[in-house]
């Protein structure tokens, strides 16, 4: 879910607004108010997850394990700094505002919306750490009890900041995959027939039909199964496990066989190839 995630106008646009009621609602003193933000955070959510329900989930699970330890190390700082509790709030809530960061790094920006939402329960529902670990609901499902107003979010206007931090992390994707493929080395192109059989979901960069896979990928090809331990770029067609492409860059020369490449870390695989100066290509069955 996290690789697929979709950079929609209207998904960014409502989750940006979310965050910062969120953020409001842990700062602000009046509690009319307070539960003003609060209720139009669920709100907006709660209109996401109409649209975008298995996004939302991926997001609210992630929320559940990272923003209560990101709430832990938040107290401990909290005890230990000279600095009082709000400066505190507003230099973890800075996470949470960065529009910019929070679109270009989906997973990461829910730690800080997480932690928002435990602060907030320990505003309303003191007693909800007790019994948290022992149920099966999200945190968000507990948060969204607090709620005591229905709130209707009508049709919603795309802010031209918003189009700005979408278009941020498409460039940001973009450079990532042209500073991959501008470095040196003798750069292979294994191309057939791939299944990918194991990956680092959380070390992946999606960009039109390529994933660049940072740390590795497993792969099988001809029936047999390779493990790529550095970065390379994958194109995909009908699912991420459906791979037509791999793109490596290679320190040392693969060693030619008659009816196969022999390659540093990885093995021989069997196919046919050709080769202009330092770029390879590999054509596997």
């Amino acid at each position: 879910m996290g690789i697929t995630y979709p950079l929609s106008k209207e998904n960014v646009e409502l989750r940006n607004q979310e965050r910062t009621n969120l953020f409001s609602a842990v700062l602000e003193n009046n509690i009319i108010k307070k539960k003003l933000y609060l209720n139009t955070f669920i709100a907006l959510r709660e209109k996401r997850a109409a649209k975008f329900n298995n996004y939302l989930l991926y997001e609210n699970l992630i929320e559940t394990i990272e923003g209560p330890a990101l709430y832990v190390e938040l107290k401990a700082y909290s005890e230990k700094t000279p600095i009082a509790y709000k400066p505190v709030l507003k230099k973890y809530g800075q996470h949470l505002m960065d529009k910019y960061e929070s679109t270009s790094d989906i997973r990461k920006s829910c730690y800080s919306s997480g932690l928002f939402m435990c602060l907030l329960l320990d505003e309303f529902s003191p007693g909800w750490k007790e019994s948290f670990w022992g149920k099966e609901e999200t945190l968000y499902d507990i948060f969204k009890q607090l709620s005591d107003d229905f709130i209707k979010i009508s049709n919603v206007e795309i802010s031209p900041e918003t189009e700005e931090v979408i278009n941020f992390a498409i460039q940001n994707r973009k450079n990532t995959f042209k500073n991959f493929e501008q470095q040196k080395g003798i750069h292979l192109f294994i191309e057939g027939e791939i299944t990918a059989k194991s990956f680092d979901p959380m070390n992946i960069v999606p960009f039109e039909n390529r994933l660049l896979h940072k740390n590795f990928i497993k792969v099988r090809i001809n029936n047999e199964d390779y493990l790529v331990q550095q970065p390379v770029i994958a194109y995909c067609k009908g699912g991420l496990q459906n791979i037509i492409k791999l793109h490596l860059i290679l320190k040392n020369n693969p060693i030619e066989n008659v009816d196969s490449l022999t390659i540093d870390g990885i093995g021989e695989i069997k196919g046919r190839y050709e080769k202009q100066e330092n770029v390879l290509h590999l054509y596997v069955n």
